[in-house]
């Protein structure tokens, strides 16, 4: 009896031990699988990461534009007039940074665009590239002056460089001016054709040189109108010696640049034909 007690009582222990085991057998497995899964949340995958990245930098660039789209738009209160030069140093800063921007992703912006939204910016552009045109010519004495004093004209289209004392074209110059026809010709402002004269050709003889550029002055106006151009277009010019690009030379060959005709548009509407109307 007392052994079946014993063996009863240790098949018991036996029994517990198994089922002690069995369960630290069953947490430890519940246990693995769970470590298992919490090892496969520790972090997200690497292109998830990278492409958080690049919203976050999209976002703050399109936060930039923003912020620059925001400033005034013009006008301004009396408040905001004594910090004017503070406000048009920023938007200058603002300006390049747009022009570096569009560099940048190969989308540079053209100094002589006509899109509204890209005005300001080509503005910037051409003052900072010191408003040079496409053609060489004589730059003067004060070729990057910024400030300039009022006119009554738009801007020189070309410019007709001539050989001393010569009142001929060269056939370069008649090329230059049959382009200037095509480009000019059909639009409503009149075109001036200043003729100027070099002073080694007048000998400080005021009516010499004044003959000589009013001769220039014809000769390029005459082409002008064989290549297309009508007269009631154009107005003639002579200046003699007085409108130097280089002042006050003892060197006859920089002295040459004054030696020129100047095909200027201007601000000035051409006018209707009076006799085109017929008697009221």
């Amino acid at each position: 009896m007392a052994e079946e007690h014993k063996e009863q009582h240790g098949g018991g222990e036996h029994a517990e031990g198994e089922s002690h085991g069995g369960g630290s057998h069953g947490g430890g497995h519940g246990g693995g699988h769970g470590g298992g899964g919490g090892h496969g949340e520790e972090g997200a995958p690497e292109w998830l990461i990278s492409f958080a990245d690049n919203v976050a930098l999209l976002m703050g660039f399109f936060v930039i534009l923003l912020a620059m789209n925001m400033g005034p738009k013009g006008g301004g209160t009396a408040e905001g007039e004594g910090s004017g030069g503070a406000n048009s140093a920023q938007q200058d800063q603002m300006l390049d940074f747009i022009i570096s921007i569009r560099e940048g992703f190969n989308n540079p912006i053209n100094p002589n665009s006509n899109k509204k939204e890209e005005q300001a910016a080509a503005k910037r552009l051409r003052e900072r590239n010191g408003g040079l045109t496409k053609s060489d010519g004589p730059t003067g004495k004060h070729s990057q002056q910024q400030a300039v004093r009022p006119s009554d004209y738009d801007r020189v289209t070309a410019l007709i460089v001539f050989d001393q004392k010569s009142a001929v074209l060269s056939s370069s110059a008649r090329v230059t001016i049959a382009e200037v026809t095509q480009k000019q010709k059909d639009q409503r402002f009149i075109i001036e054709v200043r003729g100027h004269a070099a002073p080694f050709e007048s000998m400080r003889d005021p009516g010499k040189a004044y003959q000589l550029s009013y001769d220039r002055a014809m000769v390029v106006a005459r082409t002008l109108v064989e290549t297309g151009m009508g007269w009631p277009s154009i107005r003639v010019v002579a200046c003699g010696d007085s409108d130097r690009v280089v002042d006050r030379t003892f060197d006859q060959d920089a002295d040459k640049n004054n030696q020129r005709v100047e095909i200027v548009v201007t601000n000035y509407p051409v006018p209707e034909d009076p006799y085109s109307k017929g008697a009221e």
